[in-house]
């Protein structure tokens, strides 16, 4: 009797210190350790992804946004996984009675009675399948409960929910499986993307696609039975085919998204999608045509507002540092910080553009410097002598500015000078410096000619949209100075090949300077043109020398080659018109609407008209919320999925999208029927 008694104490005593563990449990805040790294995103100037990366063991896991995900798929959700999730706290007592009761009745555990919340807690620490498993999941359930909203649970869950093999997470696999978004799903993907994590790897469409197909109905036969999808949308989709391969991710701009993009974060970066795309291609044209392996690197920065626009460095992969980023590196400027030498002898009132220079063979000190081809000139103005790149006259004012002052300058300006003397600040600056005797990154010299740009006034680059607008900057040269720089160099002998500006009514004007470091090791060409400012490099990664090749010979036409691609999506210039800033570049928003889907001139293969029809989304972009669109005459109205467009039979099909202050865009597309459709490599 007592030690029955003794027993019922301890139970009583037992139960009471689990249930005191637990409640303090539940209060232990989760830390950054209970959660896992999700990919980092990097993102264009409009918010669409430009590059995803995996995180450990090769996972593609991105950060999922409930704003971006369509609301139908949630309300899915919660019907087939967790019916009470907005009302239990965790743990939901119903179902676990539910659970005990049929595993008491039938002897099998087929009712798991696993919350949404149990789930999440489950994907961040996987353990057995056990009674205990289960209790410790209940517990971590209720302390994730205290301190996460629902929305916070249920984002969390979607970042991290498997889809078979490295996909994890709804927004990887919809766009892995379904080459989209989620904010916009039919309901064969809602069943299949809810079908999928029941058992990842067995139902994995790529791999078996009738264990896949037979998943997804049962999905869509329980969203049938509660009233989710009507009895024509089950057979329409239960009868479409499940996605046989998979989409790639996008993967653009890789070497601004590993100089950005954190792990678990989305960068939402500056980068213009068609000048990045354009410049990745033409660094790789101008690398496969050479004879040797070179790398070659350039940046494109919008002046006015110094946001970097494109961002890229090529290389051979057939040799070492193929991929590495040369835009970071430091190397040596060559001639590229003469017109800073000139400029600060004209602030300080020493030289004018017409003023004569001594071009002859001179000694400084110990320092006897001589032009590149070892020719002399006699007396030139000083723009011929910054035009020719001429390093006596160079050298001459330098000896008046002083190295020191230019150094410094440089340092304010926000540059970071690397001197080969023993140690790095100004005293090692000499006259040296006029020539590139110092070591500079190609993102160094995109802010300063960025500075000449804007009048002379030097501020870092914006590569985030997060970074804070500064109000004032570094005067590295006065305003009349930098202007008289752009129109000087502008005036410079273009590269053999090229036709100058004021000969060819869209050729770009462009203020541009050329450099090549001591050995011939590195290629440069820094320029101004228009709205934007572009600096080039080539060279080998390793400081290799390539005897004989010049920043005139390398970089320059690949200068000028960018310079006029950018005339394409701007106003062209000449140097016979003062101003040398073009307006500011207007983005597709604020030209007119923008027709995303279905581009001009598309053929689209359906399987069904009229009411039958699943639709064509239409997606636009364009100014204001009152925006009107048609397909053909009649209008198109914007339901829960957006514009949905079913047409009632195969032919073509004019678009018309409005925006709130009128202004237009128009488009064409086809309709076939997929019976009669042909792919044209079939």
């Amino acid at each position: 009797m007592l030690i029955s008694k003794f027993r019922r104490r301890l139970g009583y005593l037992t139960l009471a210190a689990t249930a005191s563990l637990g409640v303090w449990f539940a209060q232990v805040p989760v830390s950054q350790a209970d959660l896992t790294a999700t990919s980092p995103v990097l993102t264009d100037r409009h918010g669409v992804s430009l590059n995803v990366r995996t995180v450990e063991n090769g996972t593609w896991r991105v950060q999922a946004d409930l704003e971006n995900i369509d609301p139908a798929f949630i309300e899915a959700l919660i019907e087939i996984e967790d019916r009470r999730f907005y009302s239990h706290a965790g743990v939901d007592g119903a179902a676990i009675l539910r659970a005990l009761r049929t595993w008491q009745e039938s002897g099998i555990a087929s009712s798991g009675a696993s919350t949404l919340t149990m789930q999440l807690v489950r994907q961040y620490r996987p353990r057995p399948r056990t009674l205990r498993s289960k209790v410790i999941e209940s517990f971590e359930a209720l302390r994730f409960e205290l301190h996460y909203s629902k929305p916070e649970i249920t984002e969390q869950y979607l970042t991290r929910v498997s889809y078979g093999g490295n996909i994890e997470g709804i927004e990887a696999a919809s766009q892995i499986y379904f080459a989209k978004s989620p904010r916009y799903l039919s309901p064969e993907e809602i069943a299949l993307l809810l079908a999928l994590p029941q058992a990842p790897e067995a139902r994995r469409p790529d791999r078996n696609a009738q264990a896949a197909k037979l998943g997804r109905g049962r999905i869509l036969k329980r969203l049938e039975t509660a009233g989710f999808i009507s009895s024509r949308e089950f057979a329409n989709a239960d009868a479409a085919p499940v996605p046989l391969e998979k989409s790639k991710l996008p993967s653009q701009a890789w070497l601004t998204a590993r100089k950005l993009a954190k792990s678990g974060d989305k960068t939402h970066s500056w980068l213009d999608p068609r000048l990045q795309l354009r410049l990745e291609n033409q660094l790789s044209l101008t690398v496969d045509r050479l004879p040797h392996p070179v790398n070659a690197s350039a940046i494109i920065v919008h002046a006015e507002t110094r946001e970097v626009r494109a961002h890229a460095a090529i290389g051979r992969r057939d040799h070492d540092g193929g991929w590495l980023d040369m835009t970071a590196a430091i190397r040596s400027p060559g001639s590229t910080l003469k017109p800073f030498v000139y400029g600060l002898g004209m602030d300080d009132g020493l030289i004018g553009t017409q003023t004569k220079l001594r071009d002859a063979p001179s000694r400084f000190g110990s320092y006897r410097p001589e032009n590149f081809d070892r020719r002399y000139y006699g007396d030139v103005t000083m723009a011929q002598a910054l035009q020719h790149s001429l390093n006596i006259p160079a050298v001459g004012v330098l000896d008046h500015v002083g190295g020191r002052r230019l150094d410094a300058a440089l340092r304010a300006a926000g540059a970071s000078p690397t001197h080969s003397g023993p140690s790095d600040d100004a005293q090692d600056a000499g006259l040296a410096l006029a020539l590139g005797g110092t070591g500079l990154r190609a993102t160094d010299l995109a802010m300063l000619y960025t500075a000449i740009a804007n009048d002379g006034i030097a501020n870092p680059l914006k590569w985030t949209q997060n970074e804070t607008e500064l109000s004032s900057g570094f005067e590295l040269l006065q305003a009349d100075t930098a202007q008289s720089l752009r129109s000087v160099m502008s005036s410079a002998p273009r590269p053999a090949g090229v036709m100058p500006a004021h000969l060819g009514k869209n050729v770009p004007d462009v203020a541009y300077k050329t450099g090549t470091s001591y050995g011939f090791r590195d290629s440069w060409a820094a320029g101004i043109t228009g709205e934007y400012v572009i600096v080039v490099w080539m060279g080998r990664p390793d400081g290799g020398p390539r005897p004989g090749v010049t920043g005139r010979a390398a970089a320059a036409p690949l200068l000028f080659q960018i310079a006029d691609s950018l005339a394409l999506d701007q106003p062209v210039q000449t140097t016979n018109r003062p101003e040398h800033m073009a307006e500011r570049l207007k983005s597709a928003e604020e030209i007119g609407p923008v027709i995303l889907f279905p581009m001009n001139e598309t053929e689209i293969a359906m399987n069904a008209f009229g009411e039958t029809s699943e639709g064509i989304d239409l997606l636009v972009q364009a100014e204001g919320e009152d925006i009107r669109l048609y397909v053909g005459e009649a209008p198109i109205t914007k339901g829960r999925n957006g514009y949905r467009f079913k047409p009632t039979a195969p032919g073509f099909y004019d678009l018309t999208v409005i925006d709130e202050i009128g202004r237009k865009t128009k488009g064409k597309f086809r309709v076939v029927s997929l019976k009669d459709f042909r792919h044209p490599g079939l």
